[in-house]
C-alpha cells in the first residue's frame, strides 16, 4: 500500500468513526436536543447545534449550522496593528495551535452574535468593539466558517477561560511565526493584506 492509499484509508476510517459516534449520540439523545424553560416558565425544545457534523464532501466540522470566530484588531496611532489570538487548549480540535476564539453557530443565531458569544466564553468579558467585516470560508461541501473582524480602542487583557491555554496580541508578521490553526492560516494566506 502506498502512502496516498494509506492516507485515504486513515481518512475514511476517521470519518466512519465520527459517523458512528454521531449515530450513537443520536440514539442516546445527545443530538436530539434538550428541553429548556424560558423566562415565562414555558418549556420548549432546544435543538443541539453545538456538535460534530459531516459536510457534503465528507469533512467533519464542529457546528451543525456552521461556525463563527472573532478577530479583534487594535490600531495604534503609530506602528503596526495587532490582533488578539488565543492558543487552543490541548484537549480541543487542533490543540496548542493559535487562532481566533470561535465555535458553533446556534439555531437562529447570527454569525456576529455567535462570534461574540464564543469569544466571551473562551476569553471572558470583552470591551466594546466595532465590527468592520464578516468574511466566509466555505469548505465546498455546504459548511461555512464566518470570520468576524472588529476594532477595539485599546488592547486589553484577555483571560484563559474555556478552551484557551494562552492569549496574546500579535502583529501580522508575528502571527506567521506561531503555530497557527490550519483554517486560520489558510484564511490569512488568502488575504492580500491583513484586515
Amino acid at each position: 500500500m502506498n502512502v496516498s492509499s494509506a492516507a485515504k484509508k486513515v481518512n475514511r476510517d476517521v470519518r466512519n468513526q465520527a459517523r458512528g459516534l454521531m449515530q450513537t449520540l443520536g440514539r442516546v439523545g445527545g443530538m436530539k436536543g434538550t428541553r429548556v424553560r424560558n423566562q415565562g416558565g414555558e418549556s420548549k425544545e432546544n435543538p443541539i447545534t453545538d456538535r460534530w457534523t459531516v459536510c457534503g464532501k465528507g469533512h467533519i466540522h464542529w457546528g451543525a449550522q456552521g461556525a463563527a470566530g472573532l478577530l479583534l484588531r487594535y490600531r495604534p496611532n503609530q506602528g503596526d496593528p495587532s490582533y488578539l489570538l488565543q492558543q487552543r487548549s490541548k484537549w480541543v480540535d487542533f490543540g496548542q495551535t493559535w487562532g481566533i476564539p470561535g465555535g458553533a453557530i446556534r439555531e437562529g443565531e447570527t454569525p456576529e452574535a455567535a462570534a461574540r458569544r464564543e469569544a466571551q466564553e473562551e476569553l471572558g468579558a470583552l470591551p466594546t468593539f466595532r465590527v468592520t467585516g464578516i468574511e466566509v470560508q466555505d469548505c465546498g461541501g455546504g459548511w461555512q466558517f464566518h470570520i468576524v473582524t472588529a476594532d477595539v480602542e485599546r488592547p486589553f487583557d484577555a483571560y484563559c477561560v474555556r478552551e484557551t491555554d494562552a492569549t496574546g496580541w500579535f502583529t501580522y508578521e508575528e502571527m506567521y511565526r506561531l503555530s497557527l490553526h490550519p483554517g486560520f492560516r489558510k484564511w490569512l494566506d488568502e488575504q492580500e493584506t491583513c484586515p
